[in-house]
This record gives structure tokens, C-alpha cells and sequence, in this order.
């Protein structure tokens, strides 16, 4: 009975054993043992910052001038860190801590637009040699009718083409004849006008071809033509502006004081209304 108990005491001892561990058992470990290190807190603190410490350089950024201290000690960290800085590192001294802001400086660059439009403003006068008997010293500005009449300007005369036999010729016109013309269309056809030019002088009918005899078949001749020598009183009454380029009556428009932006046959009809009023000024009296 007593070795039975003895049994079971030496079992329940031995099962606290192996979960409690033995105390009198000890592990060394085969691996060596690192020794050990003592690093105080000063020691781990870190060093004081650069950027709070005044500089006589203030051309270089704090933090890249510790690197480059740094690299010093090492003559070919330092060799590359002199060619190698970067421009976002480099701060002027306006940036440093206490200083005041900078005063912007405007300059002024020059403007080639206003010179432009001085030289020409300046190169273009509004008087020129006249071009024809019948036109006056005025860009496009013609003389009146009674004008003409006094110094027996009875006859224009222009300069035209045929577009079948390309010959070139000179058109003669009757002053009076054709200003008779010009007051019946215009008075026929004012009320369905409405500011703008009619069919007939958008696409005008020309008389007949002298050497080939086809009809409708001549047009003025303004390819070569200067603006400021363009014969207004023998377009005008041969009806014959509407061959006009849209620069050319924007020039007589500009020279007339008219607004010039707009359709072309806007400007064809102011076109006419105004070198009918030079020239017959009483109609619209």
C-alpha cells in the first residue's frame, strides 16, 4: 500500500516537473554571446540642427552645407558634391529666417506692336499726288460734278481687259451721260436696297467687247494696281465696283471714314453712296 502511494507522489512530481520546468536544470545556448553594449541617452540624442546656427554663407542651404561638411572629410565625395548641386537647393538670402521680403522689380520689355503701329501711323499720309484730273489730292476722294464741268472735264477715261481675247484697251465714258444713269438706278432701286448693294453691281454687265465684239466679256483692270491709284470715278460710273476686291473697298472705307468690316456688298454699297455723294453732292441734300 505504501509503494502504491509512493508510485503516485513520484508521478504527480514528476508531471509539475515537466510543466513548470526544472529549477535546477540550466540551458546554454551553442551560439556565442554578443556582448553587451552600453549607450547612454545623451549619446542618442541628436546633434544640435545646422539651420538653427547662424552662417556667414547664406547662399547655401543649411541641410546641403551639413552634407557637404560631411562629404569634406572625403576627397572624392567632395570633388562631386562641388559640380553635382542642385538649384532647388540653394536659397537666396532673402529666405533665410528673420530677413525682410525682396521688392519686385518690374522691367519693361519693348513693344514691337506700338512701334509698329507708330511707323504706320507716321508712313501714310492722308494726302498723295493726284492721281487723275478728276480725283482730288485725297485718298480715294474724287472731285464734284460742278468741278468737273468748270475745267471742262467732260470725258473718263479708264484702263480695261477682255477676259475672251485678253486684249487691253482704254474705255472712255460721258461724264453726264452716265451720272444720269447712276440717278435713275439708284432712285429705282433705293427702296428694295436696304444697305446693301444690288445684284446689278455685285455682278455688273459690261458693255461689249472693241476687238472681239462679244458682250459682257471686259472687266478693269485692278490686279496691278496700286489701292491709293484704283480710277474710283470710272468704276464708279461704269457701275463697275463690284470687280473690287473686298481689301480694296475696305481701303476706300478706311479712307472715307465708313465702318469697313463687314459683307462685301455692305461695303459695295457704301462704296457707291459715298462717290455718288463726292461727286453729286446735291442729291442727298
Amino acid at each position: 500500500m505504501k509503494n502504491a502511494r509512493d508510485l503516485e507522489d513520484h508521478e504527480h512530481d514528476l508531471t509539475l516537473s515537466l510543466r513548470c520546468g526544472s529549477p535546477k536544470r540550466t540551458t546554454h545556448s551553442s551560439s556565442p554571446s554578443l556582448p553587451q553594449i552600453n549607450i547612454s541617452l545623451m549619446e542618442l540624442q541628436m546633434p544640435y540642427p545646422n539651420y538653427l546656427v547662424p552662417s556667414s554663407n547664406h547662399n547655401i542651404n543649411p541641410l546641403f552645407e551639413s552634407c557637404s561638411n560631411h562629404n569634406s572629410t572625403n576627397p572624392s565625395l567632395a570633388s562631386s558634391s562641388n559640380h553635382n548641386i542642385d538649384p532647388l537647393l540653394v536659397v537666396s538670402p532673402s529666405s533665410a529666417p528673420g530677413a525682410a521680403a525682396p521688392t519686385p522689380v518690374l522691367t519693361r520689355r519693348s513693344r514691337r506692336a506700338s512701334s509698329q503701329r507708330r511707323r504706320r501711323s507716321q508712313g501714310k499720309s492722308e494726302t498723295i499726288p493726284a492721281p487723275f484730273p478728276w480725283a482730288t489730292d485725297r485718298r480715294a476722294t474724287v472731285h464734284n460734278r460742278k468741278y468737273l464741268l468748270e475745267n471742262n472735264v467732260l470725258v473718263i477715261t479708264g484702263r480695261v481687259q477682255c477676259r475672251r481675247c485678253e486684249q487691253e484697251f482704254e474705255m472712255t465714258l460721258d461724264l453726264e451721260e452716265k451720272v444720269n444713269e447712276l440717278r435713275k438706278f439708284i432712285q429705282k432701286e433705293s427702296r428694295s436696297m436696304h444697305d446693301r448693294a444690288p445684284a446689278a453691281w455685285v455682278n455688273p454687265v459690261t458693255p461689249k467687247c472693241v476687238h472681239c465684239g462679244r458682250e459682257n466679256c471686259i472687266k478693269p483692270i485692278l490686279v496691278y494696281t496700286k489701292k491709293r491709284s484704283i480710277n474710283w470715278l470710272f468704276l464708279l460710273l461704269g457701275q463697275m465696283l463690284g470687280f473690287c476686291t473686298l481689301n480694296q473697298l475696305r481701303y476706300f472705307c478706311k479712307h472715307t471714314n465708313n465702318h469697313r468690316t463687314g459683307a462685301k456688298d455692305r461695303l459695295l454699297y457704301c462704296a457707291y453712296m459715298t462717290l455718288s455723294k463726292q461727286l453729286v453732292p446735291e442729291w442727298f441734300d
